[in-house]
């Protein structure tokens, strides 16, 4: 069995370094190198931070971080209590206008859809969020 990394705690702005701290050592340990430990601490970051503006309305909500090894992929798993928001259902950007004409946000989940190597979302039946954003290991072989 994999060995999952965790990180439990009151999600809040200030929270963010510490997510991204923890996201980019573990995914290190776990086998990502250099610019694909980047690309999924942005992505986590954006997550995250999607969680705590708009999921909890800028308030502090539960959130925890799981990272582990399966498959040849990094897998981070993020988890809120939030209401639900299915990532797939958000409005895909509008890339071709320039950005002083795009309109704010909405770069986040277009981000974190092509950073990795595979994104899902469910819903806890409680409430809540799961969000799964898998990155492949290059260059090392499988788990």
């Amino acid at each position: 069995m994999a060995k999952i990394f965790r990180l439990e705690l009151r999600a809040g702005l200030d929270s963010l370094a510490e997510i991204r701290s923890f996201v980019g050592e573990t995914a290190r340990e776990l086998g990502l190198d250099g610019p694909a430990v980047e690309d999924i601490k942005v992505c986590v970051d954006e997550a995250a931070t999607n969680i705590v503006k708009h999921g909890y309305g800028g308030k502090e909500g539960d959130l925890w971080v799981e990272l582990y090894r399966a498959d040849g992929e990094v897998v981070v798993k993020i988890v809120d209590r939030a209401p639900p928001f299915d990532p797939e259902l958000a409005t895909e950007p509008e890339l071709g206008l320039p950005l002083h004409d795009r309109p704010v946000g909405g770069m986040g989940v277009y981000l974190m859809k092509t950073l990795t190597d595979g994104l899902s979302h469910s819903t806890s039946p409680g409430g809540g969020n799961e969000l799964v954003l898998r990155k492949r290991i290059t260059g090392t072989g499988d788990s």
